[in-house]
């Protein structure tokens, strides 16, 4: 037993009594969240979990109730929520803003920048007017007379940015009471999409995306049967505490993630197969898998962690599903080498990058000429300060933890003159990471915020390739602290979307958490020093 080992002991006097105690602390921490995280897992081998209540979806619900002047008691309910969320600590300025702006008599008059606090990101634009458009709904803002109603283009997006896109020159036009500045064909394409676009209740499982299409065909088909029935399905997925999600579920996504995380620890082998199985019968007709079932719009996150975890467990039993993800890959790589989340052609994103490589990795001769650029894509998208951009989750250590691991999976032979960069690229991260751990040992969303445990999770993922962590010990420390009496972990939300805002699935942090802390204990299994990088 190393002597990191033995720091990590209950009170343990040396080997001998660790020997007859049985386990480590940190063993007995992981078997603790494993059992809890199985308890997640359903009788088709899939993780499936409410995303919790929001702002954005609740207040957007009530704005429309009241347009609609139906359901006045699930108008108080919806304000009772909004109003709780006001005296939440954890909400965002940006939340709390629009909390706000429902539940004031005369909302006050917002510009969309103070909102959106100097966000910066490729979409920035796009959101801006998105969430120009929100303000509008609520009655913050009079519709923008700037906006070039004829540049909004909805085709060609994702899914729900398309029908969002198509609801915001909608809302945009009526707004100004100038309907004439709108084709016949936009509202018959809203209307089609809300009718017939989607295999799920909510449009695409999406709340936000439906509830504004729902509000732009309320102004040219005011008090509809579409609207109104489509009200009614929406309010199906009112959590308990009386709020709405922002999606209804993210099952496929949830799965593969925990899959992964538990091949790393003692898991049954036959409900890893029972995980596998589901994922591969929810592979889309493209070979790309959606973030939850019965979703039609497929992306490179959820095909790639998919894969992954499909060739971590067994490969020759998911060979159909592993070469159709691969074909899907390859056909949505940009050609600056780097991958976007949706569609070939719009922007590359560090951890889409990161994830397909992961994916790849197995297979790297057979895909080295689409491997090599996604690598150069990753060694030339480094911030200054050792981070990179975050794309869907709000802690820079995520972005950090997926490019470093997909860096290590390089083979010698194969990227040999990357060699020099991905050694230079890993310390500027390391660095980063060393100087951005709290006191108490944990990592928070960004250097300087308090510490939770999905960023802990994170950082100390990141630091497994490397053979120059010595910080990593207090991290693995932090989180053993932080583990509840069932086993779990409970942390502030991780992923955002639409970006910047948060949403959260509370089983996210015993995923990731399980992921850190089972890949060091897995590391101490086999003798290795967890500040030192196995062959």
């Amino acid at each position: 037993m190393t002597a990191t080992s033995q720091s990590l002991q209950h009170g343990a006097a040396g080997p001998r009594a660790a020997a007859a105690g049985g386990s480590t602390r940190l063993g007995e921490c992981v078997a603790k969240l494993t059992a809890h995280l199985v308890t997640h897992i359903d009788d088709r081998g899939a993780v499936q979990e409410a995303c919790g209540s929001r702002v954005l979806e609740s207040a957007l619900m009530l704005a429309l109730l009241r347009r609609e002047r139906i359901y006045p008691g699930t108008r108080k309910s919806l304000a009772r929520f909004l109003q709780s969320q006001r005296e939440d600590r954890a909400l965002t300025a940006l939340e709390r803003q629009l909390a706000d702006i429902c539940l004031s008599d005369r909302p006050p008059q917002v510009e969309v920048e103070a909102l959106l606090g100097g966000f910066e990101h490729f979409t920035a634009a796009r959101k801006r007017l998105m969430f120009d458009t929100y303000l509008m709904v609520l009655g913050a803002t009079p519709p923008d007379e700037k906006v070039n109603l004829s540049a909004v283009e909805y085709h060609g997006h994702a899914s729900w940015v398309g029908v969002t896109l198509s609801a915001v020159k909608i809302l945009h036009a009526y707004g100004r009471g100038r309907p004439d500045l709108l084709r016949e064909q936009d509202r018959e394409f809203l209307t089609s999409q809300v009718e017939d676009g989607s295999r799920r209740e909510v449009w695409e499982g999406h709340l936000s995306a439906h509830l504004l299409a729902l509000h732009a065909v309320n102004r040219f088909l005011p008090g509809s049967r579409l609207v109104r029935e489509d009200i009614d399905r929406i309010l199906q997925h009112r959590n308990p505490d009386g709020g709405l999600p922002f999606i209804t579920d993210m099952t496929v996504w949830l799965t593969a993630l925990a899959g992964l995380a538990l091949t790393r620890v003692d898991t049954d082998p036959a409900l890893l197969r029972r995980m596998g199985d589901y994922l591969a019968i929810h592979q889309a007709p493209d070979g790309g898998w959606s973030y939850t079932e019965s979703v039609t719009q497929t992306d490179v996150d959820d095909t790639s962690c998919s894969a992954e975890f499909l060739s971590a467990l067994d490969p020759s039993r998911y060979a159909d599903e592993l070469n159709r993800a691969g074909r899907y890959l390859t056909h949505i790589a940009n050609e600056d080498g780097g991958f976007p989340t949706y569609r070939r052609g719009h922007a590359s994103e560090i951890t889409m990058t990161a994830n397909a490589i992961s994916a790849l990795a197995p297979d790297w001769d057979r895909h080295a000429a689409l491997l090599e650029p996604a690598v150069a894509f990753l060694l030339r998208t480094q911030k200054p300060d050792g981070t990179f951009e975050r794309s869907w989750s709000r802690a820079d250590a995520y972005a950090i933890s997926r490019a470093l691991h997909a860096l290590s999976l390089a083979p010698h032979r194969h990227v040999a003159r990357f060699r020099t960069g991905i050694s230079q690229v890993s310390t500027l991260a390391l660095r980063y990471l060393e100087g951005a751990q709290n006191p108490d040992g944990g990592w928070g969303h960004r250097s300087g915020d308090p510490s939770d445990p999905i960023s802990t999770a994170h950082a100390l993922t990141a630091s497994l390739p490397s053979g120059s962590a010595p910080w990593r010990l207090s991290g693995v420390r932090y989180l053993m602290d932080q583990q509840e009496p069932d086993g779990g972990f409970t942390s502030v939300p991780d992923q955002a979307a639409p970006r910047p805002i948060p949403y959260d699935f509370p089983v996210l942090a015993d995923i990731f958490v399980l992921k850190a802390l089972g890949n060091t204990h897995h590391l101490l299994s086999q003798g290795a020093h967890p500040t030192e990088r196995t062959s």
